[in-house]
């Protein structure tokens, strides 16, 4: 039985952004490529206020680390036409 190739799944990154209730503020990003895994690092730090309640606002303070993997190259298919050629003598 053939072995079956393993499929990677990309999962697609969603970063918070701002809404009505919450504020959301972008404290550092570093981004490091790692060229074996081909896939970049990255680390966000973020500071989200949420306001929704008027009387008790408040912020807290996130960190998040993802990765984001690089774009397939497209791989140049090689066909090499083999021909051999076989000379048989027969004596009689």
């Amino acid at each position: 039985m053939p072995k079956q190739e393993s499929v990677k799944k990309i999962v697609p990154v969603n970063e918070l952004t701002s809404t009505q209730f919450t504020d959301v503020i972008e404290l550092e990003r570093k981004v490091t490529p790692d060229e074996e895994k081909r896939v970049d690092h990255i680390f966000v730090r973020r500071k989200k206020i949420c306001k929704r309640n008027p009387s008790e606002i408040f912020s807290t303070e996130e960190i998040s680390r993802f990765d984001i993997p690089w774009p397939e190259e497209a791989k140049k298919e090689i066909e090499e036409k083999v021909s051999e050629e076989q000379n048989i003598e027969i004596n009689n």
